[in-house]
């Protein structure tokens, strides 16, 4: 997610909670390799994005790209050795506040409830420093950049949001309840990272992991009143043309697969609408979210 996206989704949640039913237009799609799979977030000039194949060793990275999905620099292999060694093997969703990216460092064994939130120079993805956080699961972080507030969820099933004060070396701030329970899967394919802007612009960005886990879409909404039934869509290999019917990443219908956007909006946009699902069975070697 991009600087102070918590505070303008606050204003688009807030919009489209009012309404008697929320929207989110489907535009467009993008198409990307199956290792950027967990996180998104907008820059000047391009993305930032975050990738984790677990259980499959030392696939965490980090890339930036232009506007068209190039990839113009990466950092494979990027928990440094000394997290890797305290067992942090994931990276989740990102968020980016100036030139720093916010990356969100899982262990596997959440009974210990330690997990940990590193930084990242946006520019040379340089690893920065990172810290630990009492919470067990850690698939995600969003910062509000005027309050430095951090926002996370401690379980990947919840209805409250975790908040730390990032200025006061990440004090523990009282959670911040929500109005309806948020659930871990989506139907037909998989939920990822989500990148929001405010209205009137109000756009919309998420990955979803296609079920044959090979290509991983990053699809562009627009949170306005229904559009017209046709749309473009486009891959990075070629532009294509498909109906809205076809349009979803999943190979789906766009109701089915983006509904849990739609409500992900209107409930977690309260404070952030960085809630990404996760999948607590999976094959080997299949992505981990």
């Amino acid at each position: 997610m991009p600087a102070g996206v918590v505070t303008r989704a606050l204003t688009a949640a807030l919009v489209i909670t009012a309404a008697a039913t929320p929207q989110a237009q489907v535009r467009s799609e993008q198409s990307l390799p199956a290792t950027f799979n967990q996180g998104v977030a907008r820059v000047p000039g391009g993305w930032i994005l975050s990738g984790t194949n677990s259980p499959v060793p030392s696939t965490d990275i980090l890339a930036r790209t232009d506007d068209d999905l190039h990839v113009q620099s990466t950092l494979p292999s990027a928990i440094p050795p000394q997290w890797k060694a305290q067992g942090f093997d994931h990276i989740g969703d990102i968020d980016v506040v100036g030139n720093t990216i916010y990356a969100p460092f899982e262990q596997p064994d959440y009974s210990k409830g330690q997990q940990a939130t590193a930084r990242y120079d946006a520019t040379t993805l340089l690893f920065i420093d990172a810290v630990q956080l009492p919470q067990h699961e850690n698939s995600f972080v969003a910062i509000d950049q005027k309050s430095m507030t951090a926002y996370s969820m401690d379980h990947f099933d919840g209805d409250a949001l975790l908040r730390y004060d990032v200025r006061a070396g990440w004090k523990p701030l009282p959670p911040l309840k929500m109005s309806m329970l948020l659930h871990h899967t989506h139907p037909g394919g998989e939920g990822e990272g989500i990148d929001a802007a405010a209205l009137p612009s109000g756009a919309l960005h998420g990955l979803v992991i296609d079920p044959n886990l090979t290509t991983v879409w990053l699809v562009h909404f627009a949170l306005t009143a229904p559009a017209p039934a046709t749309t473009t869509s486009t891959t990075t290999a070629g532009a294509t043309r498909r109906s809205s019917r076809d349009l979803a990443a999943t190979g789906g219908s766009v109701t089915l697969v983006w509904t849990g956007v739609a409500a992900l909006v209107a409930a977690a946009g309260v404070a952030s609408v960085s809630r990404r699902s996760r999948r607590r069975s999976r094959p080997t070697g299949t992505a981990r979210t």
